[in-house]
């Protein structure tokens, strides 16, 4: 289900989004039905439609007994308006330990509290005087005087308006939309009163725009339909970031397809295939998303990068991926290595099985790479990348590389540019089977070059001798953090003064970490504002 009641105000005006029904409902009429922190419909007595007053001649509680006076808030117990609840024992029975629900004993329908509370909001609204429009134009100005209905049929025209996203997202699910020339999505501003403008109109308060999932089949039928009537390029998305999950990355994707020049940056999540799987049969490179400045895919929207179509002078602050399972980039990792373009890019991070795809990415070769971090939780994660040669994965200039858990493997799969210099590089482990390949490696084998602060942390202080630093590399500071002696075994065991370390301006050997210092073979320098 898309909705719980949803009301979206515009100016004296609200758009009631139920599961079943839209309504446009004007403010004085909605105020007569409230709806409560714990989601009961709470409406007067006096308030009642007179549909339902007749229904309910004497409105007695079912809780107390008492019947209520036409001042006293009831809360109505199913659609037939059969028995309500009065507000006070609402109160008494959120605060007894039986949680068990009160239900209407006359409906036979086995529903839960929050659904029939759903179900009377709808019905509310219905009993009072309404109109169904078959056709209507939203515009800034737009105003009911008395309660309107909307339906799957009823058409709604937008014309060079400015809207925001999550009116214009219930109205595909809810009613057939026509958009003339274009339309601008806006984040929605609670504080504005306003869901509807001009087309320049920017909202001041959310940047963001949300596109959720969980929607029945009826509801993508009917944004399908939409969907295949819109104009391309007639959607533009005013707003600095777009995050959609489920259902919604499929939606944005297709709406996107016929949007306008403008990028915003991206936050896609899904954990079904088939919310993504028709657009794997598209180009590579074919959904324009132009110059997006960071990009969040996560799950099975990770399959769709390859599909996305970056600006070749654009450069992408950060890049985000994730996935908890193979399947989920099944078909990228199909791919040749270099084949997917990423262009420039400040912040790349791979979590997971992501990082399997890391020698699929093809950097821009001026690129410089502020952040590069690579995390992997099981050692299924990386079994590919392990396969690959030493120094094959070009990364290029990095000035900052973490990498954690079982990524921490592939450091010697990492080849960077010639001349590059590591502003800070972090090795983080938990566990000795985090770092088995590579402690069988030999001693300085693996190139690191110059490096100004050096981070160990747990086991993976082990792997200090297996470094190779740079002969005049001057290091700002080394630190090493050791909590359990066990991630020191091995260093243990060798002479001292054995691991060469090089020139270092700081020192920092945090828990057990000083068992190892006899180990190290640094020269201590001053700083030259201490010199």
């Amino acid at each position: 289900m898309m909705f719980e009641t949803t009301a979206l105000k515009h100016r004296k005006t609200f758009f009631v989004f139920t599961h079943q029904s839209l309504f446009l409902v004007p403010e004085d009429e909605y105020k007569r039905i409230c709806q409560s922190e714990d989601r009961y419909v709470c409406v007067e007595r006096k308030n009642l439609p007179d549909a339902a007053s007749r229904v309910m001649e004497r409105v007695i509680c079912i809780v107390c007994h008492e019947e209520e006076k036409m001042e006293d808030l009831v809360s109505p117990l199913c659609r037939q308006i059969h028995l309500a609840i009065c507000r006070k024992c609402i109160e008494y029975l959120k605060k007894r330990t039986n949680k068990r629900e009160v239900v209407c004993p006359y409906c036979k329908e086995k529903k839960s509290d929050k659904t029939y509370q759903e179900e009377i909001i709808c019905v509310l609204f219905s009993l009072m005087p309404h109109k169904t429009l078959h056709i209507i134009e939203l515009r800034p100005d737009t105003e009911v005087e008395m309660v309107t209905r909307l339906t799957r049929e009823t058409k709604v025209v937008l014309d060079n308006i400015a809207v925001a996203a999550s009116l214009f997202f219930g109205l595909m699910f809810k009613t057939v939309v026509a958009i003339r020339n274009s339309v601008s999505l806006v984040g929605d501003d609670d504080s504005l009163d306003w869901c509807i403008g001009d087309l320049g109109w920017r909202t001041s308060g959310r940047t963001q725009v949300f596109i959720g999932g969980g929607y029945t089949d009826e509801e993508m039928e009917q944004i399908r339909g939409n969907i295949k009537t819109i104009p391309k390029k007639s959607i533009q998305i005013n707003a600095k970031e777009i995050h959609a999950v489920g259902d919604g990355v499929y939606i944005l994707l297709k709406v996107w397809a016929g949007a306008g020049e403008y990028s915003p940056d991206l936050f896609l999540k899904t954990s079904k295939k088939e919310h993504i799987e028709e657009f794997l049969k598209e180009e590579n490179s074919s959904l324009w998303v132009g110059r997006v400045k960071r990009l969040d895919l996560g799950g099975y929207a990770v399959e769709i990068f390859p599909k996305l179509g970056l600006s070749e002078e654009n450069e992408v602050k950060k890049l985000s991926l994730g996935s908890d399972s193979p399947a989920e980039i099944s078909e990228i990792l199909k791919m040749e290595n270099n084949s997917i373009w990423v262009g420039k890019v400040k912040r790349l991070e791979l979590k997971d099985y992501t990082v399997q795809i890391l020698p699929k990415l093809r950097i821009h070769g001026e690129n410089m790479m502020k952040e590069l971090v690579l995390n992997s939780n099981y050692p299924s994660c990386i079994t590919k990348v392990l396969g690959a040669e030493n120094n094959s994965i070009w990364v290029g200039k990095v000035k900052r590389l973490e990498l954690k858990y079982y990524a921490v493997e592939i450091l010697p799969k990492l080849r960077m540019h010639g001349e590059n210099v590591l502003e800070e590089l972090v090795l983080d482990t938990y566990y000795s089977k985090q770092i088995t390949e590579i402690l069988k490696t030999d001693n300085s084998s693996i190139w690191v070059g110059r490096v100004e602060m050096l981070g160990l942390f747990g086991y993976a202080v082990e792997i200090l001798p297996k470094l190779r630093i740079h002969g005049e590399n001057v290091m700002e500071e080394l630190r090493l953090d050791v909590f359990f002696l066990g991630h020191i075994t091995e260093i243990l065991k060798t002479k001292d003064k054995s691991v060469w370390v090089g020139k270092v301006k700081k020192v920092r050997l945090e828990g057990l970490a000083k068992e190892i210092e006899n180990k190290l073979d640094f020269t201590l320098i001053a700083p030259v504002d201490q010199e």
